[in-house]
């Protein structure tokens, strides 16, 4: 791994920041991916941080390949996925799991519910305050919304929930 302004090295067990970070983008944007490694390492379940490790380094062997000069993860949290050469590529259980797996566009039901109220036009700090959440939290489950719908705006989101009768029925 590489980060700004450091140069390349190992991912080590003690990267819990961002082995966290990592898990959390994977169990929500990737879940049957999260799902296989925590299978694969189940074993070590006794050694939380060490599973997690194992996981993290799995998925991005199988999903970011060798160092090289292509982004992996950009500034928004978005994975960049390559094409990574693998012997067991076809015979492996997890092929299309953890290699190439498949993003999870679903939004949560705690999304849904903020999303209808911005349809709505209710403002964030009304969000906020009927929710009993922050209002940096609404905008994080905006943001995370336009991520797994891969849009920009809430413009776009309006088009796509009338497009898609997210809101009729609600």
């Amino acid at each position: 791994m590489r980060e700004a302004g450091k140069p390349e090295r190992q991912l080590q067990e003690t990267d819990y920041d961002f082995i966290q970070a990592m898990l959390s983008t994977i169990r929500e944007y990737y879940p049957q991916a999260y799902d296989a490694l925590m299978q694969q390492y189940s074993i070590t379940l006794p050694n939380k941080g060490y599973r997690d490790f194992l996981a993290v380094r799995r998925f991005i062997k199988c999903n970011f390949g060798v160092y090289d000069n292509q982004i992996d993860v950009d500034g928004y949290g978005n994975f960049h996925f390559e094409f990574v050469p693998c012997p067991m590529r076809g015979e492996c259980k997890f092929d299309k799991i953890l290699c190439q797996p498949q993003f999870n566009s679903k939004l949560s039901d705690r999304q849904l519910e903020i999303m209808r109220l911005c349809y709505e036009g209710v403002s964030d700090a009304d969000i906020a305050e009927r929710l009993y959440i922050s209002i940096n939290t609404v905008a994080n489950h905006r943001k995370a919304s336009f991520r797994k719908l891969g849009i920009h705006s809430m413009a776009e989101f309006n088009r796509y929930a009338g497009d898609n009768n997210l809101f009729n029925n609600k």
